[in-house]
C-alpha cells in the first residue's frame, strides 16, 4: 500500500502542531488531525515558562494575555509571601487563541490539517502506519506521531502506559469574567498565586489574564471515587475574598498524565507518543506545555533522522527523550512526592529560604535543573530543622 503521508499527526495541541510545523519545514508531506474544531476551549492554566517561549522561537505577542513578573506564595491562603524581579518570569495564555496560533504556525510551512475528526484505532504495518478514523476512513503514513492528550487512542493502540502505575491525576478550573466588580488586588495583577496544603497531593493556582481569571486545582489523586476535586476547587474560590459568590463560569476538569518512569516507553517502531499521550508532565507543578513542545520537536527529528538512514525512528527518539526530557523529570517525580507528604514542611522552608524560590525560577527558565534545585532543597530543610530530622522525613529525602 502506498502511503498516503510521510508523517500523520494525531492531535492539535502545541505538541502535534509543533512536531507537524519541524516535519513540514523539513521537506515530510504531513497531515494533522484534530478531533475538535479550532478554535475550541481547552481547560488550562495557560502559564508558560521561560524556557517554553525560548524554545517555541516564536513572536508570541497576538496571544500573550499577560506578563508575569513576580509569584505569591501561601500556605491554605495564609502566611503568603511574594516574589517579584524586574525581568518577565512567565507568560500567560488563553489555550483556544496559542493552539489555534501553533495551528497556523504549522500550516505555513506546508502541514495540512483534518479537523473535527477522531482517530480511534492505529496499526503498525510492515511498511507504515494505519489510522482509523470514527467513520472507518483510513490513512497511511510511514510514521506516526501520536499528539492526542491523556487518553490517547494512539498509546492505546500500543498498550502503553503499562498496567500497574500510579494513576493519573485530575485538575479542575473555572474561568471568573475579570472585570470591574472583581476587586482584584492591584499589585498583584501581573503575579500568578500558588496555594499549597488546601489541595492533596497538588496545589491550587490563581492566573490572571485579559477577560478572565484562571483559577483552579491539580493533584494527582491516587483515589478519585473516593473524593470529590470540585470540592477542593469550591473551598478555594470560597477563601479568595475577591471572588463574589456565584461568579464562575467554565468549570471543566481535565486529566494530568502521571510520568512514572526515567526509562518509561514513549515510542514503539515508527509510532511516538510526544507530550501528554507520552506522559511527559512535570510531577510536581503538572505543567506539560513545555514537555509537550520539546517532545514534539524530538519526534520530528527522530523522523526526519530516520527517513534519512532508512531505519526506524523509536530507538532514537526513546534516548533523546530520556536524554532531554525523563533524566530530569525523575528528580522532580521523586521530589513531588516528598512534598506532598510534607507539604507544611516544604512551605514553610521555602518561606524561610527565598533563595530557594529563586533557584525554582532558574528551573522554571532552563538555567537549572530539578537534579540541582532538590540537592538545594534537601539542605535547607536540614538547616531549618536543625538536623532533627525525624525517621519518616529522612526516608522521604533519601528518596527524593
Amino acid at each position: 500500500m502506498k502511503p498516503d503521508y510521510d508523517v500523520v499527526i494525531v492531535g492539535a495541541g502545541p505538541g502535534g502542531s509543533t512536531a507537524a510545523r519541524f516535519c513540514a519545514r523539513s521537506g515530510l508531506k504531513t497531515l494533522l488531525i484534530e478531533k475538535e474544531r479550532f478554535p475550541r476551549y481547552k481547560p488550562c492554566g495557560g502559564c508558560l515558562s521561560l524556557k517554553t517561549v525560548h524554545l517555541l522561537n516564536l513572536n508570541l505577542g497576538p496571544v500573550i494575555e499577560n506578563t508575569i513578573f513576580g509569584a505569591k506564595f501561601s500556605y491554605r491562603l495564609k502566611d503568603p509571601f511574594h516574589i517579584e524581579l524586574k525581568d518577565p518570569i512567565a507568560f500567560l495564555v488563553m489555550r483556544d487563541r496559542l493552539d489555534q496560533f501553533m495551528k497556523e504556525k504549522a500550516l505555513e510551512e506546508g502541514a495540512e490539517i483534518l479537523e473535527g475528526e477522531r482517530v480511534v484505532r492505529v496499526q503498525e504495518k510492515e511498511k507504515g502506519v494505519e489510522a482509523e478514523l470514527a467513520g472507518g476512513e483510513k490513512f497511511y503514513s510511514k510514521f506516526l506521531i501520536g499528539a492526542d492528550g491523556p487518553e490517547s487512542a494512539v498509546a492505546k493502540s500500543l498498550s502503553l502506559p503499562p498496567q500497574g502505575i500510579d494513576g493519573d491525576g485530575i485538575a479542575i478550573q473555572s474561568e471568573i469574567p475579570f472585570d470591574s466588580s472583581i476587586p482584584f488586588p492591584e499589585k498583584e495583577l501581573h503575579f500568578i498565586h500558588l496555594d499549597f496544603g488546601g489541595t492533596p497531593n497538588g496545589y491550587s493556582w490563581v492566573f490572571p489574564k485579559k477577560e478572565w481569571l484562571s483559577i483552579g486545582i491539580g493533584g494527582m489523586f491516587r483515589e478519585t471515587k473516593k473524593m470529590n476535586p470540585r470540592q477542593y476547587l469550591r473551598g478555594f474560590l470560597k477563601g479568595l475574598t475577591y471572588v463574589p459568590e456565584g461568579k464562575m463560569e467554565r468549570m471543566r476538569g481535565h486529566l494530568l498524565p502521571s510520568f512514572y518512569d526515567e526509562w518509561q516507553k514513549v515510542s514503539q517502531g515508527k509510532v511516538l507518543l510526544v507530550g501528554d499521550a507520552a506522559h511527559l508532565m512535570d510531577p510536581l507543578q503538572g505543567e506539560g506545555i513545555y514537555y509537550a513542545v520539546r517532545s514534539g520537536m524530538l519526534a520530528a527529528e527522530a523522523i526526519i533522522e530516520s527517513k534519512e538512514k532508512g531505519t526506524p525512528p523509536s530507538d532514537l527518539y526513546q534516548k533523546t527523550v530520556h536524554l532531554h526530557i525523563s533524566e530530569n523529570l525523575k528528580w522532580a517525580l521523586s521530589f513531588s512526592r516528598f512534598v506532598f507528604r510534607f507539604p507544611k514542611l516544604a512551605y514553610q522552608t521555602l518561606r524561610h529560604y527565598p533563595e530557594l524560590s529563586d533557584l525554582y525560577l532558574q528551573v522554571l527558565d532552563g538555567r537549572e535543573t530539578y537534579q540541582g534545585f532538590v540537592s538545594g532543597v534537601k539542605g535547607r530543610i536540614k538547616d531549618f530543622m536543625k538536623g532533627r530530622l525525624s525517621e519518616k522525613i529522612r526516608r522521604a529525602m533519601a528518596k527524593a
